[in-house]
């Protein structure tokens, strides 16, 4: 029981705040310079374009978890590293973290509003149901991996700052800066799939939380890689 309450606060650790827009100052214009001062007017619909393609390279990405998608990923901050393992295929989501020494699995079907999580050694785990009067028990999923990074690219402040690639993946770099705080987010994003490889987040306090996947499988996905093994004993609450 104690792994299994350390699986979930890994899970709930994982998530990192939104960063806030900053808005640009605002510039007297001088009176004879007309026509500069309309040259970033002309730049605006190369801005437009830019963030019509990065929600189009996100939308690719929800695709990919629908459709059925494995990956692996390292969680790094500061001197602390952790593992997890992540399988999406439809309206669940199975992952799998090593917590003292021990094989954690949670299984998440937001169909049916069904949360399982159980311990690979001990062969015992319990079911949670969202309408069970259990929610207090139930993990904050609203952001864990790297599924839903991409809501933390703030839509006022993104800019594609270049190229780049990892585990052979061709990557556009996108950076979200606030520049009040020096707050930051910088993600790796797959062209193909429109899946975050990696993301470097920085806080005000300069402290950093890097996510990077290290293995991945996109499509191929059976449905038993979401079903409990049978000499799991499980506690239904």
């Amino acid at each position: 029981m104690k792994k299994i309450a350390i699986a979930l606060f890994l899970s709930a650790i994982l998530g990192t705040s939104v960063l806030a827009g900053c808005s640009p100052k605002e510039e007297t214009p001088a009176p004879d310079t007309t026509q500069e001062e309309a040259a970033p007017e002309a730049e605006q619909p190369a801005a437009e374009e830019e963030f019509a393609d990065l929600a189009e390279l996100f939308k690719k990405g929800e695709n990919a978890f629908k459709d059925g998608i494995y990956y692996a990923q390292t969680f790094t901050m500061t001197d602390q590293q952790s593992q997890m393992k992540t399988w999406h295929k439809g309206d669940k989501v199975k992952s799998s973290i090593v917590a003292d020494g021990d094989e954690m699995i949670n299984i998440i079907d937001s169909k049916t509003g069904e949360f399982i999580t159980y311990s690979a050694s001990e062969k015992t785990g319990m079911r949670f149901k969202a309408d069970s009067g259990d929610s207090a028990f139930m993990p904050d999923t609203s952001m864990t991996d790297i599924a839903s990074v991409d809501e933390q690219v703030d839509t006022a402040t993104f800019e594609v700052v270049g190229d780049e690639k990892i585990l052979g993946e061709d990557c556009a770099v996108i950076l979200s800066k606030d520049k009040a705080t020096n707050e930051e987010v910088k993600l790796w994003v797959s062209k193909k799939y429109g899946i975050t490889m990696k993301m470097v987040s920085k806080g005000v306090d300069g402290s950093e939380m890097t996510i990077e996947v290290t293995e991945l499988k996109v499509g191929d996905i059976n449905d038993s890689e979401f079903e409990v093994p049978s000499d799991i004993v499980i506690e239904e609450f």
